[in-house]
């Protein structure tokens, strides 16, 4: 080792008196391995053999002044706010909790429409731990989760990480939270599943009720930083009433994140929630999130579902028609002649899908187009919102111009060009067909639910008017996929481009994604069709 300057200025008598004595340090279970910048004095002067070392830590991050006291840098540990600890301050919550009663103070707020939530400020005591949480948000592995329902980043489940703080408030949640909230809502539960989630712009969790297995108790706890949060950037955790038939209605709550913040509810037939799409660029909501769970699965009662009378998701078809129209007023000449036929029915064969650009003769496309903008058109809303979200149109006193372009796909003329399509018996008696026209605005979505996909194959139409560029609209494309053990592997995906006749022969299912409320457009219409041999 080199001596410094100013150690090579002891004299050798000072230089004696050093190598009398030598430090020793008694180890320290919770010391760090490598922090250093804080100190203690935990350090005995021994006999020992002689030695030339200085009497201070070697690592270069320590302090050599000698008028500094240093301090080692102590955890700190998370603890449960005092106010919710108290005997009968707890009692109190206990006995509304119970009665199903509201309640609210600075700290605290029991909801109790349209299900039980608990809603607690300032949780944690010392909420500066949270600081050294979110750090190892910075490092953590991110996997992107995007599926029907939802779009935003997730951790690993929390017990397979390895990040100091983030396993010291896991441990916390297990031991010291679970307790309180047992003792709170009386369930008698045993282990906790956890992960960290992150939404950045455009993400979103869309309706469901948590239903699975043994949750018994959904918690969220939120990290929203010093920046804090506003409505502004979205996010909320929004809560669904239900209407006569049990199913999920409306949005009646919205609970917005602000950091140390803890949200409990118990997982029921009513706790039918969503969150809110993210509408912030330069910030992210942060939350470690999971349940609670019992030993005995709770029964769970699923409302009836009764399919919708007509359209897409119905079991009601439509025979071919005898139609009055023509074809070639409607569709482009090259659609028609029978070499592009061929090519089409060859790629279709191939492929299995194809997209027809500038399919409709621009005049009738633009007088489609601006017809459906009309005011005297009704617009029916589809749900409930646990399945799809969207408009379809109303058949009932259409204009002359839609009537003839619904006709159109409801011909025999049309059933005869698809068959020449696809080489699908489309001309026989049993062949048929149901379709939508829908209205699509920020927000609408269409879920897979429990539709039986796998009842028959068929042939989808689908067709988008009011977007003139696919680029100005987020989300909402029309994906579909596979399913198997809950995972969804896209085979087509189409985007919502005017104009263009996208033919997909469906053998999977089909769902349309969230649109998002940043899109430039806000607005388009298609018309989606199946037929059926």
């Amino acid at each position: 080792m080199t001596s410094t300057d100013s150690e090579n200025d002891y004299t050798s008598e000072e230089s004696a008196k050093e190598d009398e004595i030598a430090y020793f340090e008694e180890s320290s279970e919770s010391e760090p391995e490598i922090e250093c910048d804080l100190w203690d004095q935990d350090c005995k002067v021994i006999t020992s053999t002689p030695s030339s070392l200085i009497g201070y830590h070697l690592l270069p991050t320590c302090s050599r002044d000698p008028e500094v006291i240093p301090r080692k840098k102590s955890k700190i540990l998370p603890e449960i706010n005092n106010k919710l600890l108290d005997c009968n301050f707890l009692k109190t919550l206990q006995e509304h909790w119970n009665k199903n009663e509201k309640f609210l103070n600075a700290d605290i707020e029991l909801i109790a429409e349209p299900f039980k939530v608990c809603v607690i400020h300032n949780f944690l005591n010392n909420g500066d731990v949270l600081n050294d949480v979110r750090q190892e948000f910075n490092e953590l592995d991110w996997n992107m989760r995007n599926m029907d329902l939802y779009e935003f980043f997730q951790s690993k489940d929390l017990k397979y990480l390895n990040s100091e703080y983030i396993n010291i408030i896991f441990n916390f949640l297990k031991t010291d939270v679970m307790e309180w909230v047992s003792n709170l809502m009386g369930y008698p539960l045993t282990h906790i599943s956890a992960t960290c989630s992150l939404y950045s712009n455009t993400d979103y969790l869309l309706v469901h009720d948590d239903q699975r297995e043994d949750r018994m108790v959904a918690f969220v706890l939120y990290l929203t930083g010093k920046s804090g949060w506003n409505q502004s950037k979205g996010g909320a955790l929004q809560l669904l009433n239900k209407d006569e038939k049990s199913q999920p209605n409306e949005i009646v709550r919205d609970i917005f994140p602000a950091n140390n913040q803890l949200v409990l509810f118990p997982v029921t037939n009513d706790s039918y929630h969503q969150v809110a799409e993210v509408t912030c660029i330069d910030d992210c909501r942060l939350s470690i999130n999971g349940w609670f769970h019992v030993k005995s699965p709770p029964v769970f009662k699923q409302p009836i579902y009764l399919p919708l009378n007509d359209g897409l998701y119905s079991r009601n078809y439509i025979k071919a028609k005898e139609v009055d129209i023509d074809l070639e007023s409607w569709i482009s000449e090259e659609y028609l002649n029978p070499k592009s036929v061929k090519l089409i029915q060859r790629h279709i064969e191939e492929n299995s899908e194809i997209s027809l650009r500038k399919f409709f003769k621009m005049e009738c496309f633009s007088e489609i187009s601006h017809t459906l903008e009309s005011y005297d058109i009704i617009w029916t809303p589809v749900g409930p919102p646990n399945r799809y979200h969207y408009e379809k149109i109303n058949l009932c006193n259409l204009p002359h111009i839609l009537e003839r372009f619904l006709d159109l796909f409801q011909s025999r003329m049309m059933f005869s060009l698809l068959q020449q399509y696809t080489d699908l018996e489309l001309t026989t008696s049993n062949a048929s067909m149901k379709f939508e026209l829908q209205r699509w605005s920020c927000g609408n979505y269409c879920l897979l639910s429990d539709f039986d996909w796998n009842e028959k194959n068929e042939l989808d139409l689908v067709i988008y008017f009011g977007c003139s560029k696919s680029a100005d609209v987020i989300g909402a494309r029309t994906q579909y996929v596979t399913i198997e053990d809950e995972i969804q592997n896209a085979l087509i995906t189409l985007e919502p481009e005017e104009n263009n006749l996208n033919i997909v022969y469906r053998d999977s299912a089909r769902f349309t994604k969230y649109f998002s409320k940043q899109s430039r457009c806000k607005k388009f219409f298609a018309l989606v069709c199946s037929y059926a041999e």
